[in-house]
C-alpha cells in the first residue's frame, strides 16, 4: 500500500472520528448546535481530504513541499481561522456582558432611588 493511500485512510478515519465525537458532544448538550455544525463541517472536510490526496501531492510538487507538509500547512491555516472566529465570539460575548452589567447597575441605582423616595 502506498504512502498516499495510507495517509488517505488515516484522514478518512480521522474525519469519521471527529464527526462521531462531535455528535456525541452535541447529544449531551456540551456543544451548541452552532459549533457542532461547524465542527461537523471540519470533520467532513478532513474526510474529503482523503479523496483529494492525489491532488495534494500535485499541489505539493508545485510548491516544492511534501504532501504531509501541505496537509500540515492547511491544518495550521484552519486552526488559525478557528482561533480568530472564537476570538471574535468571545469579544462579542464580553461586550454583551459589559453592556448587561452596566444596564443592571443603572437599574439597581434607579431602584435604590425609588426606594429612598418611597421611604
Amino acid at each position: 500500500m502506498s504512502t498516499t493511500a495510507k495517509q488517505a485512510l488515516v484522514l478518512l478515519a480521522g474525519g469519521i472520528v471527529i464527526a462521531a465525537f462531535i455528535l456525541r458532544l452535541a447529544r449531551r448538550r456540551l456543544l451548541s448546535t452552532r459549533y457542532a455544525i461547524g465542527w461537523l463541517v471540519i470533520g467532513g472536510l478532513v474526510a474529503l481530504a482523503a479523496a483529494l490526496m492525489p491532488f495534494v501531492g500535485r499541489l505539493g510538487r508545485l510548491a516544492n513541499m511534501t504532501p504531509t507538509a501541505v496537509l500540515l500547512t492547511m491544518s495550521s491555516v484552519l486552526l488559525l481561522a478557528i482561533s480568530v472566529q472564537l476570538s471574535i465570539s468571545v469579544s462579542q460575548l464580553q461586550e454583551r456582558l459589559r453592556t448587561t452589567a452596566e444596564a443592571h447597575a443603572l437599574l439597581a441605582r434607579r431602584l435604590d432611588e425609588l426606594e429612598q423616595r418611597g421611604a
